[in-house]
């Protein structure tokens, strides 16, 4: 794994290098990341329990959203279940609380995703005629926008 990072990070300063070199490969282990699409059809309700955070929308780490979206949903099912009289509203409280928050959640899901993508190929992708001038065109334009929404709170 260490040299498979080092081959990755060949062209970086030969700082890191030293500290690949300073590293004992022991230690150097993959850590998988997985995430899923949105959960249109299954939801994250179920009788009288709901899903948050991470359960219910699992993110890519490379935006920092799956806290900040975790932290959301907490507040959100707290706002709807707050005055329940009787646990018959449990279930419609629950899917008030899913449908305030799936929308947002799935925006993070998705720009979580796609920026993980970008990521893995970006310079290939950059360099790819025609196609990399485009993508780059995109991300200026875009990027703006999705950070705005993503870091201001939308509950």
């Amino acid at each position: 794994m260490l040299q498979r990072l080092k081959l990755e990070f060949k062209d970086w300063s030969p700082e890191i290098m030293d500290l690949f070199d300073a590293t004992d490969p022991a230690v150097v282990r993959r850590r998988d990341l997985f995430d899923r699409p949105p959960q249109i059809q299954r939801g994250w309700i179920d009788g009288n329990v709901a899903l948050m955070g991470d359960a219910a929308h699992p993110t890519m780490p490379n935006l920092g959203q799956g806290g900040a979206m975790a932290i959301e949903d907490a507040y959100v099912l707290g706002q709807e279940l707050d005055g329940i009289k009787h646990a018959s509203e449990i279930k419609s409280r629950l899917k008030a609380y899913q449908r305030r928050r799936f929308f947002r959640a799935s925006i993070a899901q998705f720009l979580s995703r796609n920026g993980s993508d970008l990521l893995v190929d970006w310079d290939k992708l950059r360099e790819t005629p025609i196609m990399g001038p485009l993508v780059m065109l995109c991300v200026k334009a875009f990027q703006p926008i999705s950070m705005n929404y993503l870091y201001s709170a939308d509950i």
